[in-house]
């Protein structure tokens, strides 16, 4: 097994054992918790000069607003065992009326299609105003209805997010 195979092997394993934590704990929340699970849905457009997407977020209530969803060139692009689909990290962040949530996320794209999905846990010290202390995760699942290489890529979101005690967005 070369390097690169055991680092991605290595990277899987670390997500899935994360994520089946994640969900375990998440199921064991009380039913008065401060948590809410929220869709939404945009469109956004890719800039390759700055590598992101960013486009409006819609019907997600309180996520209502704007997503920019910016790659980090700097953490690389990593080729997964289907020689055509790529990950890589993305510095995420949905801009609303009540502040900002952010979040670092994990990406899988095909370079064929351009379809590809993202996850990450939410960040509560760079999160601000009513999202300030939040924490949870957030699932992105993409697809471009336009040119791959640019978009514009529809996408829904999906954020289990627990809120801290201070927010009166519960």
């Amino acid at each position: 097994m070369n390097a690169k195979t055991r680092r991605l092997t290595m990277l899987i394993a670390v997500v899935l054992t994360i994520g089946f934590f994640s969900e375990q704990q998440a199921g064991a929340q009380s039913p008065y918790s401060s948590c809410k699970k929220l869709t939404a849905s945009s469109v956004g457009s890719f800039n390759p000069a700055t590598g992101s997407v960013s486009g409006p977020l819609t019907n997600g209530g309180i996520l209502n607003g704007t997503l920019e969803d910016v790659i980090n060139f700097g953490a690389g692009f990593v080729f997964t065992p289907d020689p055509t689909v790529i990950s890589y990290t993305t510095n995420l962040t949905i801009t609303t009326l009540w502040g900002q949530l952010k979040a670092s996320t994990v990406n899988t794209q095909s370079v064929v299609t351009a379809a590809g999905a993202e996850w990450g846990y939410i960040n509560p010290d760079t999160s601000t105003g009513k999202f300030s202390g939040a924490t949870g995760l957030i699932f992105i699942r993409f697809k471009p209805v336009g040119d791959p290489a640019v978009g514009p890529f529809e996408s829904e979101i999906s954020a289990d997010i627990c809120f801290a005690p201070h927010s009166d967005l519960l």
